[in-house]
């Protein structure tokens, strides 16, 4: 019998390990009293520093502690009853009170909107946040009256505009009730709670869009697919400011898929679609760069430019992803073509000036690996490039038109190592370490161990690379 995997289970499963193993032969047997078995409830720990104490300390609501507007008489006050007195009801029982740090813009947020929130939870008599996305270094995002946070939040967002930062005190009733959630939340426990309304996300479509059925997304408007990629761009570009590029690279391209499948019925919601899909389209290039996703990036850019022949964030985006490749021939032609386009931007410039540095490094990289690969043949050619005249009056060149037996051994087995070793997928030789005896013996040697060999210019820089046969679809 296979012990229960530690990997396949529940966070919330509870498990007992046995101190003994159970004999289930004896247990079978008709005359067995069974099994007793006493359990030992586990110690539970003390700590609780859920977050990294240095963080939390940037969070502390030193108010809770110590009221800064006491007045005599309040001594015998709580400091939620403290604080409760510089708040308003924002519903009739006064479950649920309200004091506005910062004024937001705006309407007020709508009950089917979306909210994007930073909070941070205190209990009484605690100055550290109980729970905290700032903590967390990620807004969390509502749908206002699905029930995903407790009423009282729910209550207090609704209250809220963009970039509002507020104070509520919510009353057990409408947070965790006479139970409360031990051992974080106590019994009847009141929670304070200083939110921010970071930003509202007022299109009920997107939401709703994943729930339509396969018939119901093909008789789906223009506009009302308008009206979904718009929300996953606000999405896309509301994750990207958080740094979370992959999850916007996904809105993006969630997007960018509805535009592509479209029914347009006209010119105009064809224009209005390469709009917004552009936007997407460069967004989404941007993203795949921070994740290094250069292909992907690539592709992105080409579509942006179908759209727009002479986009300049497409040409600049594209520069970079060739760049991240090191196919510096290609990044240079389209960094080139942006700097035609806007002469003095600054981001254009530092990537023209990042590529020539990633050029000499990789020349410079290229020399030291052919180095140490073929020491003795990089000395060869040394020599005989420094010789004009042989001893019987010939030129070097005639001597070059033939490679040593010791060479040939030596890049024989060179080459080999290189073919053994299952790390290395491909192998450049600089041409100017090279003579042409040696270069002809490579190309031969390597077609004959079915090695490919290429020749490449960059610039004015000309170098053999050796690739496997399984890297020639992409090399």
């Amino acid at each position: 019998m296979e012990p229960p995997s530690q990997v396949d289970r529940l966070e919330d499963e509870f498990h007992i390990n046995l101190s003994e193993p159970v004999d289930l032969e004896e247990l079978c047997k008709p005359e067995s009293k069974g099994v007793e078995f006493e359990v030992c409830q586990p110690v539970e720990s003390t700590e609780k520093n859920y977050f990294d104490e240095e963080e939390v300390f940037k969070q502390l609501n030193r108010e809770m502690m110590d009221p800064d507007d006491d007045e005599p008489g309040d001594e015998h006050l709580s400091p939620f009853e403290k604080i409760s007195r510089r708040m308003r009801p924002i519903i009739g029982d006064g479950g649920v009170m309200k004091r506005v740090i910062k004024v937001g813009s705006g309407e007020v947020i709508g009950q089917s909107d979306t909210a994007t929130v930073h909070y941070n939870g205190y209990l009484e008599y605690s100055d550290d946040p109980y729970d905290s996305t700032r903590l967390r270094n990620r807004p969390e995002k509502y749908r206002l009256g699905e029930g995903k946070v407790i009423e009282g939040l729910d209550v207090a967002i609704s209250t809220m505009r963009k970039g509002e930062i507020s104070q509520f005190l919510v009353k057990p009733e409408y947070a965790f009730g006479a139970m409360g959630v031990p051992p974080r939340i106590p019994e009847n426990a009141s929670i304070l709670f200083e939110v921010e309304l970071v930003n509202i996300m007022d299109n009920p479509v997107a939401g709703e869009f994943d729930t339509w059925t396969v018939e119901r997304r093909k008789m789906a408007t223009f506009s009302e697919i308008l009206n979904v990629a718009n929300a996953e761009r606000k999405s896309g570009n509301e994750l990207y400011q958080n740094k979370l590029f992959s999850k916007a690279s996904y809105h993006y391209g969630k997007a960018i898929r509805l535009l592509e499948e479209a029914r347009l019925a006209d010119e105009s919601e064809e224009d209005e679609m390469k709009r917004v899909l552009l936007k997407l389209l460069l967004n989404s290039a941007l993203c795949n760069i921070k994740l290094c996703n250069s292909t992907r990036a690539l592709s992105n850019c080409m579509k942006a430019l179908d759209i727009d022949h002479n986009n300049v964030k497409a040409m600049f985006r594209r520069g970079q992803a060739f760049l991240q490749l090191s196919d510096f021939e290609k990044a240079q032609k389209w960094l080139s073509k942006a700097q035609k386009q806007c002469p003095n931007d600054t981001a254009i410039v530092k990537e023209i000036a990042k590529l020539h540095t990633a050029r000499k490094t990789f020349k410079q990289m290229e020399q030291s690996m052919y180095t140490k690969m073929f020491p003795s043949a990089t000395k060869s050619a040394n020599k005989e490039n420094n010789t004009s005249k042989t001893q019987d009056g010939s030129s070097g060149l005639d001597k070059q038109k033939m490679c040593p037996a010791e060479t040939q051994e030596l890049l024989k087995k060179r080459l080999k190592a290189f073919d053994e070793d299952k790390a290395l997928t491909e192998m450049p030789i600089a041409l100017e370490t090279l003579t042409s005896a040696e270069v002809d013996y490579i190309q031969q040697a390597a077609t004959e161990m079915g090695l490919l060999v290429r020749k490449l210019n960059q610039n004015s820089d000309k170098y053999l690379k050796l690739y496997k046969p399984k890297q020639e679809e992409n090399p």
